[in-house]
C-alpha cells in the first residue's frame, strides 16, 4: 500500500504519468485489490486512454467497493464511451454514497438528455457546489419544463450571487430563453464590450434586438461582426502556414467561417433561437491516497 501511496503523491506533486503507470504495474503483478485497479483506471482516465480505463474500471466495480469514487469513475466513462443509459446506475450508485457536485452534474445531464427536466434541474443545484454554471442549467431545465417561478427564482440567486456571477451574456441566453427580450438584450449590450463575439450568442443578440425593432443596432452590429469574420478569411492562407495546418484543416476552417457569416446575415430572420452549448461531461481526481484531492476514500476503501 504504501507504493501506491507514493505513486499517487508523485502524480500530484509532479504529474509524472509514465512513471506512476509502471509503479502501479508493478504493484499489480504483486496483487490486485480495488485500489490499484481503480488508481490505474483514474491515471489512464486522466490521460484520456479512456477505454483501458474502463476495462480497470468494470474490474473494481466487480469487487464491490465501499466507496463512491469506483462508480463515479465507471459512470463517468461509460458516458464517454457507451451511452448515457449505462453510465445511469454507476453514477446514481455513486450518489447514494456520497452526493458528489460532479456525479451530480453528469446525472443531471443524463436526466435534461431524457427530457425529465426537474430532475435534471435538481441535481444542476446539487452541482453548483462546484460547478459554476449548475444554476445556470437548472434555470434551462426549469425553462423546458414549463416552471417560470423556478426559473426566476434561481436567476435572482445567480444575479446575487457575485463572487461566483456567470456573465452578462449567460444572463441574457436566460432571459431570452423566459421571452423576456428587453432584459436579455440589456445584458447582450453589457456583455458585448468585453466578451469575445461568437456566432452562437451573437446570432441570439440579433435575434432578440430584431423582435424589438431595434433595426439600427442589428444592422450595426451584423456589419461588425461581418468585418470580422471577413478580416479571418483574407487572413486564413497566411494563419494556414503559421499553424502548419493541412489543406483539408483549411478547407474545414474557409467553410466555417463562410457558414457562420451565411448564419449572421440570417440571424434576425431564424424562426427561434439557437443554442450551440453542448453539456460537457464533468470530471475530478478520484485517485485514492491523493494528497490534494482523496477525501478520505482511500483509508475508508482498506478498512481505516
Amino acid at each position: 500500500m504504501e507504493r501506491i501511496k507514493k505513486a499517487a503523491e508523485i502524480l500530484a506533486k509532479e504529474g509524472g504519468y509514465e512513471q506512476v503507470k509502471h509503479m502501479l504495474l508493478d504493484v499489480l503483478v504483486e496483487e490486485k485489490n480495488v485500489i490499484i485497479l481503480h488508481n490505474l483506471a483514474d491515471l489512464l482516465k486522466e490521460n484520456e486512454d479512456y477505454e483501458e480505463a474502463l476495462d480497470y474500471a468494470k474490474q473494481v466495480v466487480a469487487m464491490e467497493p465501499k466507496t463512491y469514487y469506483p462508480y463515479a469513475l465507471l459512470g463517468e466513462l461509460m458516458m464517454r464511451l457507451v451511452n448515457d443509459e449505462s453510465a445511469q446506475p454507476w453514477l446514481e450508485k455513486a450518489y447514494t454514497l456520497f452526493e458528489s457536485p460532479v456525479v451530480a452534474h453528469n446525472l443531471a445531464c443524463i436526466y435534461k438528455q431524457q427530457q425529465k427536466f426537474n430532475e435534471a434541474a435538481t441535481y444542476f443545484i446539487q452541482s453548483y457546489k462546484s460547478e459554476d454554471y449548475g444554476l445556470m442549467r437548472a434555470v434551462e431545465c426549469f425553462v423546458l419544463a414549463g416552471d417560470t417561478d423556478s426559473a426566476y427564482k434561481w436567476i435572482d440567486v445567480i444575479k446575487r450571487d457575485q463572487e461566483r456571477f456567470i456573465g452578462e451574456v449567460e444572463l441574457g441566453e436566460l432571459y431570452k430563453s423566459l421571452g423576456h427580450y428587453q432584459e436579455a438584450a440589456e445584458w447582450y449590450a453589457k456583455g458585448y464590450q468585453h466578451y469575445a463575439h461568437t456566432v452562437c450568442w451573437i446570432s441570439n443578440y440579433l435575434w432578440v434586438l430584431h423582435q424589438l425593432g431595434h433595426e439600427k443596432q442589428v444592422r450595426d452590429i451584423r456589419a461588425a461582426f461581418l468585418e470580422t469574420l471577413t478580416t479571418e478569411l483574407l487572413k486564413l492562407p497566411e494563419d494556414a502556414v503559421e499553424y502548419e495546418m493541412t489543406c483539408e484543416e483549411m478547407k474545414e476552417e474557409e467553410q466555417r467561417l463562410l457558414a457562420d457569416m451565411e448564419r449572421v446575415r440570417n440571424a434576425h430572420l431564424q424562426v427561434g433561437l439557437s443554442n450551440d452549448d453542448e453539456l460537457y461531461i464533468a470530471s475530478r481526481c478520484f485517485t485514492f491516497f491523493c494528497p490534494m484531492h482523496d477525501q478520505s476514500c482511500g483509508e475508508q476503501e482498506i478498512g481505516k
